[in-house]
């Protein structure tokens, strides 16, 4: 019997030299689809430097248009070749690609990551922000009555909450390494807190260096070992040296993942101070290399920690019980074996996988519908 046909169509496809949490989910989910009964093409952007079209892990990727006008590249692609699929799968990251309108009756999938709402004004100038938010908004009339896919429950009640009404809804979290992540290293001491993640405004690594002059206070000689790299470092480093806090503040730059296993093996907390998330993979992956987090109580984040069993929420902004909940969990180390305990045997339990599982089965709700 002939493989059944998946276009799945995001942003950025896993070699883009911007890609981040999408585009692993994006790509060890629908990777592992393609070595079972279906054949996968990823649709992208072009990136320079790479080919137009070549095989990743064993799946065919096609690259078409530019990063900025990306979605009015995939509605022509999408009209033209939609027949040739027996699915299409829209990831809704960033900018909506309003496949409905262009699908002639090929079945479709619209994942949904999170949406930015209100929270892109924090990150971008404000014509593109209104073009943005517009865009998202525009989402509960064109897809209406569409098979919708969300990496969280917070993302469902966001898309609830945005009035859009769907045909089916399928929740299927991001899966991660089981084997690959495990402690490499001992936990420093005096403790490292760690930060993993795009330098962003909305990524909010800002607020952890807003807390450390208090935490030190509470913690004498903890540092902060920031890894990644984006638009907003330089706005980071000019805050070090006002708070003066120079001395306990490190950047690291892009880390490799062996780099980054070791880092979140080390830490004492990882710190997930984020706005807005979908999910929060880089939790999961500190729960397996035996590291809490110490996460914003926001939509997303809140799904991947479970506040006082596998890890601790704060509330967004407020720094002071930020330093104290985290003061507290480094100081009691008893408390802060079980929950790393609990974190750990949670996060064996979601390997890709499991997760590819859950997404086979709304792909074949989606194709019998």
């Amino acid at each position: 019997m002939a493989k059944k046909k998946i276009l799945a169509i995001n942003w950025r496809d896993i070699k883009n030299p911007e890609a981040g949490g999408a585009e692993l989910y994006h790509h060890e989910i629908f990777k592992r689809l393609n070595e079972r009964d279906y054949e996968v093409t990823f649709l992208s952007h072009r990136v320079q430097g790479l080919p137009n079209e070549e095989f990743i892990d064993g799946v065919r990727t096609v690259r078409i248009g530019n990063k900025f006008l990306f979605n009015f590249s995939v509605h022509s692609y999408v009209k033209e070749h939609c027949k040739e699929y027996d699915l299409v799968v829209e990831n809704l990251n960033k900018i909506p690609f309003f496949t409905p309108t262009c699908l002639k009756g090929t079945k479709s999938l619209h994942m949904v990551m999170h949406f930015f709402r209100k929270s892109i004004f924090r990150e971008t100038v404000f014509p593109i922000a209104l073009y943005v938010y517009l865009m998202e908004r525009a989402v509960a009339l064109f897809y209406r009555n569409q098979n919708f896919l969300a990496i969280s429950e917070s993302t469902k009640a966001e898309i609830d909450d945005m009035g859009i009404r769907y045909k089916q809804m399928f929740v299927v979290e991001p899966g991660i390494d089981t084997e690959y992540f495990h402690p490499t290293e001992a936990k420093a001491n005096p403790p490292v807190i760690s930060y993993v993640g795009r330098l962003m405004k909305y990524k909010n690594a800002q607020f952890v260096i807003s807390a450390m002059p208090r935490l030190n206070e509470l913690v004498p000689g903890i540092q902060l070992q920031i890894a990644g790299s984006g638009d907003f470092r330089p706005e980071l480093e000019q805050m070090v040296e006002q708070l003066g806090v120079k001395d306990s503040v490190q950047f690291l730059g892009r880390v490799s993942e062996d780099e980054k296993r070791n880092l979140l093996s080390r830490s004492s907390l990882f710190i997930n101070p984020s706005f807005k998330e979908g999910w929060g993979i880089n939790n999961i992956e500190a729960n397996l290399c035996g590291t809490i987090s110490l996460s914003n109580n926001v939509a997303g984040l809140k799904d991947s920690v479970i506040d006082g069993v596998t890890g601790l929420l704060y509330e967004n902004d407020d720094v002071e019980g930020f330093c104290q909940k985290a003061a507290s969990v480094l100081h009691d180390k008893e408390r802060l074996a079980k929950l790393e305990a609990n974190a750990k045997e949670r996060a064996l339990g979601m390997s890709w996988d499991a997760m590819t599982d859950k997404m086979q089965k709304a792909v074949e709700a989606c194709l019998n519908s």
